[in-house]
């Protein structure tokens, strides 16, 4: 014969499924950025446009041909403590 689950055991498999799936996710999405370099021209940039004078196509340091093309780089690449 079988055993009949309960109406505990349901929910207490929904909750573990949903906590792992939250987990993964969490997982996913925690991504690491290299910080910005430690050197006195890094230290003062706090703005996107004061990146884009060196990192523009057409600046000193482009930015990689594998570089996302978002331009948002104070988001993502911090200053290191």
């Amino acid at each position: 014969m079988k055993k009949k689950r309960t109406g505990f055991t349901d929910i207490l498999n929904y909750v573990a499924f949903v906590v792992v799936i939250l987990a993964v996710l969490f997982y996913l999405s925690s991504k690491k950025y290299p910080f910005m370099p430690a050197d006195g021209i890094h230290r003062s940039l706090n703005t996107n446009q004061a990146c884009l004078l060196c990192h523009s196509p057409k600046g000193d340091a482009p930015l990689g041909s594998k570089h996302p093309p978002k331009v948002v780089c104070v988001k993502c690449h911090k200053h290191a403590k």
